[in-house]
């Protein structure tokens, strides 16, 4: 064969899949053209690949971004963000013409370890998003006969209010729903879905299609199934209870949209479902009770929950044994 498919060039080059697709679509890797879309699968030039393969055995020792992503048991996107934002030191690597990659050292691992280690708890609280007194919650939509589209938001001195999209203008809720007869869009309720941790993610407030992602997460799966936070640099990190649900037809936002701020978790799109699975994995263990009560109270002692103080004992252990 003269090609490789997308999860073998993944594999060869340490690199994830959906960098593959996003460097194909760049050019910086040829793709195989297929226009009557007779092979199911994406193919890549096997001397291109092989050569890059090469060349990156001669660069500096260490993990790639993909393997460091899966031992930390996050997203490979969430790795480079922190590499970008210079959080974690990685050694820049040219791959080819114009091309590069990174390569985080042993070090540089054992402290990403620490600085994700304690942020897995560190969810979103009901309250920053909803507001359980109106019953509304952050960038829903609102319209009116004077108003075509405005958005729930706060202000600086955390006030409810509304955007008004046609102007940005900020006005108080009250004023919005009296003066200007405001209502909702669509219900936010939904049915909670079996807890199977989160998929989260870090998107720019300001990206074109923001606003359209919350719609459709509000209107099919809930704001039960949700967690938001508006963070310092006006980005909002959004945690989705992992599941399944259906896609809409009048939806502006695809998954190749939304999968470069994929912190934690996986995106599946099936036929016309949107699947979301959490990096974690539940299991049972059994303790006897004198033990039981004594991780309780340890996990207690800590602030946190029993689950996470068994992990991070776990992970002690296992880090002692590397």
């Amino acid at each position: 064969m003269d090609w490789y498919t997308q999860q073998e060039v993944a594999d060869m080059l340490g690199i994830s899949k959906a960098t593959v697709y996003h460097w194909g679509k760049q050019k910086k890797i040829i793709k195989i053209p297929d226009p009557y879309r007779t092979i199911r699968e994406t193919r890549y030039q096997r001397a291109e690949v092989d050569a890059i393969a090469r060349e990156l055995k001669t660069q500096p020792k260490g993990l790639p971004p993909s393997k460091v992503a899966k031992k930390l048991g996050v997203s490979v996107q969430k790795i480079y963000k922190l590499i970008q934002e210079g959080t974690i030191k990685a050694s820049e690597v040219p791959v080819g013409d114009e091309r590069k990659t990174y390569v985080i050292s042993a070090v540089e691992l054992e402290q990403a370890e620490k600085l994700l280690t304690p942020s897995r708890d560190d969810r979103p609280t009901r309250s920053e998003f909803y507001d359980s007194r109106n019953g509304v919650a952050l960038f829903q939509k609102f319209y009116s006969s004077k108003i075509s589209e405005a958005r729930i938001t706060r202000n600086e001195q955390n006030d409810w209010g509304f955007l008004i999209q046609s102007n940005q203008k900020w006005i108080p809720y009250e004023e919005g729903v009296k003066v200007y007869q405001l209502v909702p869009s669509y219900p936010i309720h939904a049915d909670p879905v079996e807890f199977k941790g989160y998929v989260t993610f870090e998107i720019p407030s300001d990206i074109i299609w923001f606003y359209s992602f919350m719609d459709y997460l509000y209107q099919v799966w809930g704001m039960e199934n949700i967690r938001l936070r508006v963070l310092q640099d006006g980005s909002i990190k959004l945690l989705v209870r992992a599941g399944e649900k259906r896609l809409t037809s009048n939806q502006a936002f695809s998954i190749s949209d939304i999968l470069p701020f994929l912190m934690d978790g996986e995106i599946i799109k099936d036929d016309e479902l949107f699947i979301l699975r959490s990096s974690y994995r539940k299991t049972t263990v059994e303790l006897p009770k004198k033990m039981l009560k004594q991780v309780i109270d340890a996990a207690e002692k800590e602030g946190i929950s029993m689950s996470l103080w068994l992990e991070h004992l776990i992970e002690k252990n296992i880090n002692k044994e590397d």
